[in-house]
């Protein structure tokens, strides 16, 4: 991997540092540091030195655990949303079958009513004609006992 070179002053000292990072960013990484040495010795209300470069050390050591522990927290709930993610298109996929099964249900329920509207419209016809048939059979019986009354009263016997 190539090795970049930058030139940076930090508190007022200049060092070349090298590193895989580009230029600009060498010097960005030099520029956050310079800050936290000048905050510090501001703080400590003296010169940056040994004893300001160690407490700036901690302080950034602290605020890249800090950085590492957010990290850590937004990767365990950025995995626990890839698996509530996973949870509902699970669900949706079962939601969406269940969906599909139902409609087939509810076609081959149609076809299956559609038949049997068929079957009772049949059953219905038979049954006019049926009912037509036992009319005329009913009339034909009329007829036949008023033939017989009519042969019984030639014949001179009014019963029946």
């Amino acid at each position: 991997m190539e090795k970049f070179r930058a030139d940076v002053t930090i508190c007022g000292e200049n060092y070349v540092l090298s590193g895989e990072k580009s230029e600009e960013k060498i010097k960005e990484i030099a520029r956050f540091v310079d800050d936290e040495m000048r905050r510090t010795s501001k703080m400590m209300n003296c010169n940056p030195n040994y004893k300001c470069a160690v407490l700036t050390a901690l302080n950034i050591t602290e605020k890249l655990m800090d950085s590492n522990d957010m990290l850590l927290k937004l990767q365990t709930e950025n995995y626990q949303l890839d698996n509530d993610v996973k949870h509902y298109i699970q669900m949706w996929e079962n939601a969406k079958k269940k969906v599909t099964d139902l409609k087939e249900q509810m076609s081959t329920e149609v076809d299956r009513q559609s038949q049997s509207t068929e079957d009772f419209n049949k059953l219905k016809e038979k049954l006019a004609e049926m009912e037509s048939a036992y009319f005329d059979l009913q009339v034909e019986n009329v007829n036949l006992k008023n033939q017989i009354r009519s042969m019984n009263k030639l014949a001179g016997d009014d019963e029946l």
